[in-house]
């Protein structure tokens, strides 16, 4: 249900929910490295071509997972429009397996091909692949190795750190980089011992003191004063309801996605409950039923957590959007997001966590493409929570757009198509162009992704138009949206991590007292937006 938008490239989709895993018969490789297929349809390329063109595209773009509109259908549809090139759909292995479960057989033509299939795949696309893009985290690992197998010239080559995340800060820390303390544990004794070492204790022994983080004017240096540092919610990421003399550590699998089985653990008895349940687990987007016989167990970072997007090209990298988000205690969950808040990457903290982050991608290789990555900054500098080699999960475009001028999916069309030649010259206001667009962003005005968090469980009997009324008449709101699983009739349970938010708001204002209050008035109707029994 959009309550309020007036933008002519506003998209809305319903995002695709997959399984952690599931078994697929025949098995092939990719360079040694064993997949799963299902099916005995030989792939046939699903190109789509401009609509209007004087000439056949000499070049395209594979889409591997394509299934949001305002991701993968954003950069097609404009990848065709405005650069004149061809696309081709495709599917990866774990997203096929899972449909064909639903008893389907369709899409298995447009599956990416095996490695005895893929010179007759190749040879039926008429153009040069320039670039593979994959909007799914479980095609990340096959849209490697086929832009190596294909040799498309945007491609990193294959590294199983940039999704691994005990052997991305591995590699971080053999490059003399700043990480996080952490082991694979193979045994709950293992486990145990390790969160000691990081200085976990017994729920016995842990003092109960509040935590001492009322803002971000403690670490904001005087140079800091004339540019937007964050103005939405706490600075520091730790729950408030902990003594800060205390340790913490983090329990999750290897190979995950988002929150899933991530657990934060104040006392050694959290840390058994929550190896217990990560230990055994299905690997995320494994296709041959593989499980997860270590657990990752991590040093809780505390400090401010940001969200990078950045672009490459050849190396060089280019920061879109630098956020700060601001996470709560909620509903019995630790860290929930609240708001994602776009910030100026020229403060003194952003200044630090870009530097660092294009560190970070160059210690994993990473020359070309879009990445989507987290870290937290303290006093000490900053440390890496993860990257993706993927777009930001949310409708981030227009609001980037609106407070910056530009967005991380036209600048990822510029560093793949911007060089090419006879690219349409009436198209030529919508290319932007890669070499006049900064190292990092400035924002122009302040601007905001609120999570809308719901504090009610059992079946809706009433949503609160009225409150709805008064967000969507707020100054600052430039576009919201409630989910249509959280409508009268509808079961819903309580908010505790972003796949169970209610909805969304899209803030921006150049006043900042008023964007502040207006966030501030919406956090406080955030309980009462529905009625249930």
């Amino acid at each position: 249900m959009i309550l309020k938008s007036s933008l002519a490239f506003f998209w809305i989709s319903t995002l695709c929910q997959f399984p952690k895993a599931f078994s697929i018969p025949t098995p092939f490789k990719y360079n040694s490295k064993i997949y799963m297929r299902g099916g005995n349809q030989d792939p046939i390329p699903n190109i789509q071509y401009p609509e209007e063109t004087l000439s056949s595209p000499s070049h395209g773009i594979l889409f591997i997972d394509n299934f949001c509109h305002y991701h993968g259908g954003y950069l097609s549809n404009k990848a065709r429009a405005v650069y004149n090139v061809a696309t081709i759909q495709s599917l990866s292995t774990y997203v096929s397996g899972f449909i064909s479960m639903q008893g389907s057989t369709d899409h298995l033509k447009d599956c990416i091909p095996s490695p005895d299939e893929i010179e007759a795949w190749r040879k039926q696309i008429p153009f040069e692949i320039v670039a593979i893009v994959c909007e799914s985290d479980s095609g990340l690992e096959e849209a490697e190795l086929l832009g190596e197998a294909l040799n498309v010239k945007f491609h990193n080559g294959y590294n199983p750190a940039r999704r691994d995340k005990f052997l991305m800060n591995q590699e971080l820390e053999k490059h003399g980089m700043r990480t996080v303390g952490q082991k694979m544990c193979g045994s709950l004794e293992e486990a145990i011992c390790f969160a000691r070492e990081l200085g976990v204790v017994d729920e016995s022994e842990m003092k109960q003191e509040k935590q001492d983080v009322d803002g971000i004017s403690e670490n904001k240096s005087n140079e800091d004063s004339d540019v937007n540092t964050g103005k939405l919610g706490l600075a520091n990421n730790a729950p408030t309801f902990l003594s800060k003399k205390e340790k913490y550590c983090v329990v999750k699998p290897k190979r995950g996605v988002g929150s899933d089985d991530v657990y934060f653990c104040s006392n050694l008895q959290q840390v058994e409950r929550a190896f217990q349940k990560v230990k055994g687990t299905s690997v995320f987007g494994s296709t041959s039923g593989e499980k997860h016989d270590h657990v990752l167990i991590q040093e809780f970072a505390q400090g401010t957590e940001y969200a990078i997007d950045i672009v490459s090209k050849d190396g060089e990298h280019k920061v879109a959007a630098l956020w700060r988000y601001d996470k709560r205690q909620a509903n019995g969950a630790p860290f929930v997001y609240f708001a994602t808040e776009l910030v100026d990457a020229h403060s003194t903290e952003g200044k630090i966590v870009c530097e660092y982050a294009k560190q970070t991608l160059n210690v994993l290789g990473l020359k070309h493409g879009l990445t989507h990555s987290e870290f937290i900054v303290d006093e000490k500098g900053a440390r890496l929570v993860e990257v993706n080699c993927r777009q930001h999960n949310t409708n981030f475009a227009p609001l980037a757009m609106a407070a910056i001028g530009y967005n991380a999916l036209d600048l990822l069309l510029a560093a793949y198509l911007g060089d090419l030649e006879d690219l349409p010259l009436e198209m030529q206001q919508f290319q932007l162009p890669w070499d006049e667009i900064p190292d990092v962003p400035v924002t122009r005005a302040f601007a905001a992704i609120v999570h809308l968090v719901c504090y009610k469980e059992g079946e809706v009997t009433n949503v609160r138009d009225d409150l709805l009324e008064e967000i969507q008449n707020m100054d600052s709101v430039y576009a919201m949206e409630i989910y249509d699983n959280f409508a009268v009739g509808e079961r819903i349970e309580k908010t505790i991590d972003i796949k169970s938010d209610s909805g969304w708001v899209h803030l921006i204002n150049d006043d900042e007292e008023q964007f502040k209050k207006d966030y501030d008035r919406i956090v406080e109707l955030m309980p009462e937006m529905f009625d249930v029994k």
